[in-house]
């Protein structure tokens, strides 16, 4: 099981790269969903969250069982500039943050997977369930940027 999701893991950033390669480029700031990110903003924030993922983890491996902050994606998106950052380098800073990820998880024992942290709403995760949130939110974003791409296609046809 472990393999299976550092593998899962693995693929998101080549997911999104890919996507990313046949993404038409003056199509990355539309705004198709009002209440969703546009194309560009996917990008930087995955890149953006994936750091507070690594520190998340760190958190529960050294210090289990303490609380980490909230993360709030809409005002990181505005604090951070999402909206102007460039979306290849935001996608190889996504896949350079995930293979740390990576690397640190690898290097984890099956008990320090156990190790847990208290998100800022009181819930507790262990390593292995946060990864399997975070293999979620990737998916959600994958599928985003996918239709965002089946919308071109619609309209092209």
């Amino acid at each position: 099981m472990r393999e299976r999701l550092l593998h899962a893991l693995h693929m998101g950033p080549r997911v999104v790269e890919r996507l990313l390669r046949v993404f038409p480029t003056d199509r990355l700031d539309d705004r198709i969903d009002a209440d969703r990110f546009t194309a560009r903003e996917v990008i930087a924030h995955l890149a953006d969250y994936e750091q507070t993922v690594l520190d998340r983890i760190r958190v529960a491996n050294t210090k289990p069982g303490s609380k980490v902050p909230f993360y709030d994606p809409d005002g990181r998106c505005t604090e951070h500039h999402f909206a102007d950052k460039e979306v290849f380098h935001e996608g190889e800073v996504y896949e350079s943050r995930r293979e740390m990820t990576l690397d640190y998880l690898r290097d984890m024992s099956e008990e320090d997977w156990k190790k847990t942290f208290v998100n800022s709403v009181g819930d507790t995760y262990s390593v292995e369930s946060y990864l399997v949130l975070v293999l979620s939110h990737d998916l959600e974003h994958i599928e985003q940027l996918s239709s965002y791409l089946a919308t071109e296609v619609a309209t092209i046809v």
